[in-house]
């Protein structure tokens, strides 16, 4: 598909800004599918941007990219999650998570998706910081 024709596909996508990581955990933890999280750095927001798709198989118009603007130095290959009567915890990892948790792998791309960053700069431009 040459670029022309890309710019005519009919892809109705949503951006959902998240409040905070652990609510993006929340998110896909509750997914009845295989989630995988995207990074990227975001030329337009200067900042990293964790986020994931929400896999509702066309069912639902828009589709949904829900992320978290995250500022910490944190990384590694999975973000692993783990919910119990003590509360939440969160944190990366490049091993295997203990047990009871749930790991989502964390693909890191090289460059800001041209998706993001034109549906970003055409209306979201209030929620720069």
């Amino acid at each position: 598909m040459d670029p022309e024709e890309k710019e005519g596909c009919d892809w109705e996508l949503e951006l959902l800004r998240l409040n905070s990581l652990l609510d993006l955990l929340r998110l896909a933890a509750a997914s009845n599918s295989i989630t995988v999280l995207m990074e990227f750095n975001s030329e337009l927001l200067g900042k990293r941007v964790i986020g994931t798709f929400a896999n509702n198989y066309g069912a639902t118009k828009p589709d949904i990219f829900s992320y978290v603007v995250y500022e910490e130095e944190d990384d590694g290959s999975f973000l692993v999650y783990k919910a119990d009567e003590s509360g939440e915890q969160y944190g990366f990892s490049n091993g295997l998570s203990p047990a009871g948790s749930m790991a989502f792998p964390l693909v890191k791309l090289q460059k800001e998706p041209r998706w993001f960053s034109e549906r970003f700069s055409h209306g979201h431009e209030h929620e720069q910081e």
